[in-house]
């Protein structure tokens, strides 16, 4: 089974058909990133409806058994996903709610710090906070998956540490390959493995070096990390983002707090490499993982099942 452990892309049909021809069987799909309460409950409403009028190609799964059987019957599992706790408030119940909606996955912050923690783009980072601590011990009793990819270090390490179930990046990269505040430390992704995590290595150009970055390259991160944290805790979360507008990307990152004041100040994509171009390309990284030396139990195990061991272990249903 392929899994990708993030996308966060503008679902449609065609986008479902490109996803599934990369030979992905599952994806964690973000379906919402700053939207508050009533927000965040439309756009679970909102991917009902389509997993409903497209039963033939997609379908919502909230634990491993519903994979395989989505897998078995040809069609596209969707685990639905936050990449930001806004949408929470400040009460723990509504993890619990959210989970009865079908959400499994759930990052403490985005890219502003919030009442939870701190994101890895603040100048300083507070760590996580008691209502943090508080929504971790409830995500662990809903079966919700920790998600520390946007958090600062301290906050990141200190979730680790807070949390009884194993936690994730589910996309981003070791800092030690591309200096960036969006990726990990050695000593945070060893203390995520340390406690049974993993990390998604990402394929988003910003955060590997840009579009020029090699497959052999990224591929060689992958085994570097695998040798320093164990193989178990290495998976795979592309970050892919296909069917958007050019302009979309201003909002993805900032929502409103930071609106740009010129037409010219609205960000684009970036340029991804001609090796990756999106989850079109996913099954073509087991060549590359092979080229440096994986076996094929290892690929199998980078490409899914050690995403799916995770989800084992976490979702209670």
């Amino acid at each position: 089974m392929l899994v990708d452990g993030l996308e966060i892309n503008n679902w449609n049909r065609s986008t479902v058909k490109e996803v599934k021809s990369g030979g992905i069987d599952v994806v964690h799909a973000t379906c919402g990133v700053w939207e508050d309460l009533a927000g965040a409950v439309t756009k679970i409403g909102d991917w009902r409806h389509f997993a409903r009028e497209n039963s033939d190609l997609v379908r919502i799964v909230r634990n491993v058994q519903e994979m395989h059987k989505a897998k078995d019957e040809g069609v596209l599992g969707v685990i639905l996903g936050f990449q930001n706790s806004s949408m929470l408030g400040d009460d723990p119940e509504m993890v619990d709610i959210f989970a009865d909606l079908g959400i499994r996955i759930i990052q403490l912050t985005y890219n502003i710090s919030n009442h939870l923690g701190s994101s890895c783009w603040e100048p300083e980072d507070g760590g996580l906070t008691r209502v943090g601590h508080r929504m971790i011990s409830a995500f662990n009793s809903s079966g919700i998956l920790v998600d520390i990819s946007h958090v600062g270090n301290r906050t990141g390490l200190e979730a680790i540490d807070s949390s009884e179930k194993p936690i994730a990046v589910t996309h981003g990269n070791p800092s030690s390959f591309c200096d960036s505040p969006r990726n990990k430390p050695d000593h945070l992704i060893e203390a995520l493995a340390g406690r049974g995590g993993i990390i998604g290595c990402t394929l988003y150009p910003l955060f590997m070096g840009g579009d020029t970055t090699t497959r052999l390259d990224w591929c060689r991160m992958v085994a570097d990390t695998a040798e320093k944290i164990g193989v178990m805790h290495v998976a795979i979360g592309s970050d892919s983002v296909v069917g958007w507008a050019p302009d979309a990307l201003g909002w993805m990152r900032s929502g409103r707090w930071d609106r740009p004041k010129q037409a010219e100040d609205v960000p684009t994509f970036p340029n991804w490499p001609e090796w990756f171009k999106g989850p079109e390309d996913f099954d073509s990284l087991s060549e590359g993982l092979s080229e440096v030396g994986f076996s094929s139990e290892e690929i199998t195990s980078v490409m899914g099942s050690n995403w799916i061991r995770l989800f084992e272990d976490v979702f209670n249903e």
